[in-house]
C-alpha cells in the first residue's frame, strides 16, 4: 500500500510537470501580428473588410474592423503579405510586401479615400522600420542575411552579433547587453531547444543544432520583452522555412584545405 501511494504521488508530480511544460510552451509563439486602425476623412471607419494574403502560399485571412476602426491579425506566419482593405463608398486600399517578422508586431494605419470600390490605391509597404505598438527592442535577421553572410559552421546563431548590444570575442561567449549567457532563451517554432541544465554557452549553442538550411529567419529581443515570450533576459526566436507554391532545394560543400 505504501509503495502504491508513492507510485501514485510520483505519477501525479510527473503529470503536473508535463501539464505546466505544455502550458508554458503554448504561451510562446513563432508567429507575428498585424494591427492597425482604418480611417477616413470623417475619422475611424468601422465595418471595413481586411484581407491578408500570404504571398508565399496564397493563404487568405479576412476580418472586419470594429466600431473604433481597429483590427488585429493575432497570428500570422513570418513572411510577406498583401493586405487589401475595402469599404462601401471608398477606394480599395492595397499594401504590397507587408513584412511580418516572428515575435514582432506590424502596425498598418491606412486612410481610405472617397471613391468607387473598383478604384484602387496601391502602396508598397515593406518592413515596419519603427515599432509604434510595443516598447520591446528587437531585430529580425532576414532570410537573405542568413543565406548570404559567411558562416564557418553554418550556424545561424553566429549572426546574433548583428543586433546592437551584443558582443563576442575569443575570451568569452556571446553576451547580450552584458548579461550572462544563461539569461538567453532560444526557441525554434515556439519550442525551447536549449540545454536547460548546462547554460554556460547558451547564446552560441543549442543541442538541436540549427543550421542555415532549417532556419528561415530569427528575431532577437534584447529588452522590454513581452510576457508571452517566456523566461530569459533576452530572446532568440528561430522559425523553420514554410512551404510555398514552388519547389526549392539546397546544396553546399565544405572545402577547407590549404589551397584556400
Amino acid at each position: 500500500m505504501i509503495k502504491l501511494r508513492r507510485d501514485m504521488k510520483i505519477l501525479f508530480i510527473n503529470a503536473l510537470f508535463i501539464l505546466v511544460s505544455v502550458t508554458f510552451a503554448l504561451g510562446q509563439t513563432s508567429t507575428g501580428r498585424l494591427t492597425g486602425t482604418v480611417s477616413s476623412t470623417d475619422g475611424a471607419l468601422p465595418g471595413a473588410t481586411i484581407t491578408a494574403t500570404d504571398n508565399a502560399s496564397g493563404r487568405e485571412q479576412t476580418l472586419t474592423t470594429n466600431e473604433a476602426g481597429a483590427f488585429t491579425f493575432p497570428q500570422l506566419e513570418a513572411g510577406t503579405y498583401t493586405v487589401r482593405i475595402t469599404a462601401s463608398g471608398f477606394k480599395a486600399f492595397v499594401a504590397n510586401e507587408v513584412k511580418i517578422d516572428v515575435g514582432r508586431e506590424y502596425s498598418l494605419n491606412p486612410a481610405l479615400e472617397i471613391g468607387a470600390v473598383q478604384e484602387t490605391v496601391t502602396v508598397t509597404a515593406g518592413a515596419d522600420v519603427v515599432t509604434a505598438t510595443t516598447a520591446q527592442i528587437s531585430n529580425t535577421v532576414s532570410p537573405q542575411q542568413i543565406l548570404s553572410l559567411p558562416l564557418l559552421e553554418r550556424n545561424p546563431l553566429g549572426l546574433t552579433t548583428l543586433q546592437a548590444g551584443t558582443q563576442s570575442n575569443a575570451f568569452q561567449e556571446t553576451t547580450i547587453n552584458g548579461m550572462r549567457t544563461s539569461f538567453t532563451n532560444i526557441t525554434r517554432d515556439g519550442i525551447n531547444i536549449q540545454d536547460n541544465f548546462i547554460r554556460q554557452n547558451a547564446t552560441d549553442f543549442a543541442p538541436g543544432r540549427p543550421t542555415v538550411d532549417d532556419t528561415a529567419e530569427f528575431t532577437i529581443t534584447t529588452a522590454n520583452q513581452e510576457a508571452d515570450q517566456g523566461y530569459g533576459g533576452a530572446q532568440i526566436r528561430l522559425v523553420t522555412p514554410r512551404g510555398t507554391q514552388d519547389f526549392h532545394c539546397a546544396l553546399f560543400a565544405y572545402n577547407r584545405n590549404s589551397a584556400f
